[in-house]
């Protein structure tokens, strides 16, 4: 188990530094810290088109899952939350410099048919393409059962970005929303979430090219360091650099 961890303001000079420049001028290098023993990160976008009225929710029921995970072995990151207010190429540069295993849209709609039924979309300018394959068909699989039908992984096209710039996966979950299904379909999708090996992205050697270096504060005083905060810490000084 591993993941990138940045130091000393590295994903800050990645978020705040976003003019980009003429050919001429000279790109800004960063350099990386791998940590073997940090949790992996996962950025989950989490829809949810039930909105019960009352009873059961399987959308707000696996966000309140997601918070008992261990993170000693995950940090699961919400992209509305990373993402709120931010410009195309802020986003990118958050998922450059967190370099997420895994980007998930977890799509909960109620079922038309009585069936429950979870189906895959990875998308085919992924940069992990081949790989991430092999995860959505290992994530299908593993939530077929009795109770619930695999419908398979499909490709298709996306221009989103968290589709692409790192490996993502769209899964449909359509439920009859009822509890014991309900709950085995949260328990396997927090597990594989928590356990799996996902696919190892390429690290970055260099920041996005600037049009002048700007001075930005210690994020990280130590190496090891809770990745929300590292976020949140980075979005306030996103703001404050605007």
């Amino acid at each position: 188990m591993k993941k990138l961890t940045q130091i000393l303001g590295v994903v800050a000079i990645g978020l705040v530094s976003f003019s980009f420049t003429t050919k001429s001028e000279v790109p800004v290098s960063t350099t990386y810290s791998v940590v073997e023993d940090a949790p992996k990160v996962v950025i989950l976008d989490i829809v949810d088109n039930i909105a019960a009225q009352s009873g059961s929710n399987i959308a707000t029921e696996f966000k309140t899952k997601l918070e008992s995970l261990n993170k000693e072995n995950v940090q699961v990151l919400l992209w509305k939350d990373l993402t709120k207010g931010l410009k195309d190429e802020e986003k990118r540069a958050i998922i450059d410099s967190l370099k997420p295993e895994l980007i998930m849209t977890l799509n909960f709609d109620k079922t038309d048919d009585n069936t429950n039924k979870v189906a895959a979309v990875v998308f085919k300018q992924n940069v992990a393409f081949d790989e991430t394959i092999k995860v959505a068909k290992e994530l299908t699989e593993n939530l077929n059962s009795t109770v619930v039908k695999n419908d398979g992984v499909y490709q298709n096209e996306s221009n989103y970005i968290q589709d692409n710039a790192a490996p993502s996966i769209f899964l449909s979950v359509k439920v009859k929303n009822e509890p014991t299904s309900n709950a085995e379909i949260i328990n396997k999708i927090s597990n594989f979430i928590e356990t799996a090996d996902f696919v190892e992205t390429p690290i970055a050697v260099e920041a996005p090219v600037i049009e002048q270096p700007v001075a930005v504060a210690e994020v990280a005083t130590e190496v090891k360091q809770d990745v929300k905060k590292v976020v949140k810490d980075v979005q306030q000084k996103v703001k404050k650099s605007k």
